[in-house]
């Protein structure tokens, strides 16, 4: 009787235990998805900050190009989905400007909407 007695409380204790393990592994996960979405919002608001010149257009095409690339790989990693959202509106956004495309006008109507498209990412990243 003693014998099985001991068995089911170390049973009790190794379950205990692994619920222990279990809750520290998923506050671990936790903390890593934060740390996470932190680098990645650092990441693609530097990506985000980005302003056409004039002076060099075929330069701007590629680096808009270039920047919208990564920042759609940021939102291929990103485990969140309003944060995934925003970062391909801005990509999209950062997309659309091409050597053809960077007039004065088009330009200043082009600003005013990654504005909105920055404001989005910047609430998702809070």
């Amino acid at each position: 009787m003693r014998s099985r007695l001991a068995t089911v409380l170390c049973a009790a204790a190794l379950v205990g235990g692994l619920s222990a393990c279990d809750s520290v592994r998923e506050a671990t996960d936790a903390a890593s998805a934060a740390t996470d979405k932190t680098s990645i919002c650092i990441e693609a608001l530097r990506l985000a900050n980005f302003t056409p010149s004039s002076q060099d257009v075929e330069q701007t095409a590629s680096d808009a190009k270039r920047r919208a690339e990564e920042l759609q790989s940021l939102a291929d990693k990103a485990a969140d989905t309003t944060l995934r959202d925003a970062l391909s509106g801005m990509s999209d956004k950062v997309s659309e400007l091409d050597v053809r495309n960077l007039d004065p006008a088009t330009v200043a109507d082009w600003t005013r909407e990654k504005v909105s498209a920055f404001n989005t990412l910047t609430q998702a990243c809070l």
